[in-house]
């Protein structure tokens, strides 16, 4: 795919000019010709790729982009969307005459379709690219000029760069709970998590989540939790078989650096809400081999092993005798324990009793809003002295005062602040797609690429947001398998 991929993007990059296999050379020569082409174009230009439609302003706009110093491919008109998808990797923004997107013509709806689902930057706005935004949540509109597309595009390129040259994750993601719709991996449709939307947002890897609600804790309701939970582990399991030609299921770092290198994206599994373990020890283990790597506790109700931060009966209270047995018992089987979801007295007792790092697999910030499952600066303290982890989600409820709405900006605002008490060493990024996240400018894994351009933007260096996206987690999670 590589292959073709590359040789399609070139022949479209260098319209303009001569090819190698236009003229009289011998064969061995124009081979080497071509190897030494494909070793320069696109992805070594030291320029942003400005992205132009073929159409009447394309060579006025040229001009003004490569004034600005910038480098400019002349898109050819297309109603092939797959081709278009596949030369947009090599774009860094796009400049479109302004009202050129309208419904009369299937080229320019496709072309911006392309640009928005990879969050290019751009400019030229019309009133139905305008309506393509807010069905798409995208938060910032088209940039006001060339110069700005240009220096947009320059870190647009950049974070683009590192975040392939890095294994990044996505701690939680509940897109099982959408198989009852028909979603899955492959599908790319309002899911927020799938192969695709991956890959336009260059995520390296995320956590895939076997969830279910609170019931009765009966022996005979926690042996139905229990075998709906390893049902649900079977699906997912069955998913990435499905696209195996894409992707596969890891349990270590090493794993998934493996899988990165195949150019597949890895998935890690996770369970959220201990009710899954039924009443029984012996099913941590039963999960860790089945690669489980962390266990949410709780959820929404206090379960047989700890108390909740949501409907609690006592939010004081924390491990019951059951849950203080889960805590020692995953830590010998090497599952990380998250206590996101979890009481206040849970969140101690863990702190306490467990003795590798645990995690908050998709919290935010109380100090920023005051939700009960945001987490104090205490909190995030004591994280920190346990070698833990924290992982900023963006869930409208939790994050601001209006409720209704989240924008990355509220991402980054939670973001910073747990950075700001707990260290850069003890941040991650989680942001809870397809189980209630979402927002503004961060509203499926195609998004992903927004937050490093936010981090660029603000000061990030390299290392620092490699911690957030990659090096911080795996590091709790090597601890623990440890």
């Amino acid at each position: 795919m590589l292959k073709k991929y590359t040789a399609f993007v070139l022949s479209v990059f260098c319209c303009l000019s001569l090819q190698a296999q236009d003229i009289n050379y011998p064969e061995s020569v124009k081979q080497l010709m071509e190897k030494a082409d494909a070793g320069i174009l696109p992805g070594h230009q030291a320029a942003p790729v400005i992205a132009i439609p073929q159409c009447k302003k394309a060579t006025a706009l040229t001009q003004l982009v490569q004034r600005a110093g910038a480098s400019v491919v002349i898109v050819p008109e297309t109603e092939d969307a797959a081709a278009l998808r596949e030369m947009a990797a090599a774009w860094d923004g796009a400049a479109l005459p302004d009202g050129w997107v309208t419904e009369k013509s299937a080229f320019s709806v496709l072309f911006y379709k392309t640009v928005a689902d990879r969050n290019l930057p751009h400019t030229g706005a019309s009133a139905l690219s305008q309506e393509i935004d807010k069905g798409l949540m995208r938060y910032d509109a088209a940039l006001p000029d060339i110069e700005s597309l240009c220096l947009k595009a320059a870190t647009y390129r950049k974070a683009k760069q590192l975040m392939d040259s890095i294994l990044t994750i996505d701690a939680h993601g509940d897109l099982p709970c959408c198989y009852d719709d028909g979603y899955e991996l492959g599908v790319r449709q309002r899911n927020q998590v799938s192969l695709q939307k991956m890959e336009e947002g260059h995520l390296s890897s995320r956590v895939l989540i076997s969830y279910q609600g609170q019931k009765d804790l009966d022996d005979e309701s926690h042996a139905k939790a229990f075998a709906y939970c390893d049902d649900m582990i079977d699906q997912i399991l069955a998913d990435i078989d499905k696209n195996s030609d894409w992707c596969g299921l890891v349990k270590t770092h090493e794993e998934a650096l493996r899988l990165k290198a195949q150019g597949k994206k890895a998935f890690f599994l996770g369970i959220e809400n201990g009710y899954g373990l039924g009443n029984d020890i012996r099913n941590v283990e039963h999960f860790a081999r089945r690669g489980v790597v962390y266990i949410t506790l709780s959820h929404m109700y206090d379960n047989a092993i700890c108390n909740t931060s949501s409907h609690s009966a006592d939010t004081t209270k924390g491990l019951t005798p059951f849950g203080r047995e889960v805590v020692r018992e995953m830590n010998r089987c090497g599952i990380l324990v998250d206590v996101s979801h979890t009481s206040s007295g849970t969140f101690w007792d863990c702190i306490e009793l467990s003795t590798a790092p645990i995690i908050c697999s998709h919290s935010g910030a109380k100090a920023i809003f005051p939700h009960d499952r945001n987490l104090t600066d205490d909190q995030l303290r004591a994280l920190a002295a346990k070698d833990g982890l924290v992982m900023v989600y963006i869930v409208p409820d939790y994050m601001n005062l209006q409720k209704a709405d989240a924008t990355i900006d509220d991402f980054m605002e939670h973001l910073q602040h747990c950075i700001k008490i707990a260290g850069i060493d003890h941040v991650g990024i989680s942001c809870d797609f397809d189980g209630g996240g979402g927002g503004w400018g961060l509203n499926g894994d195609n998004d992903a690429i927004n937050i490093t351009v936010r981090l660029l933007e603000s000061g990030f260096s390299t290392s620092d947001i490699t911690k957030l996206w990659s090096s911080n987690f795996f590091r709790v999670l090597e601890a623990a398998q440890r």
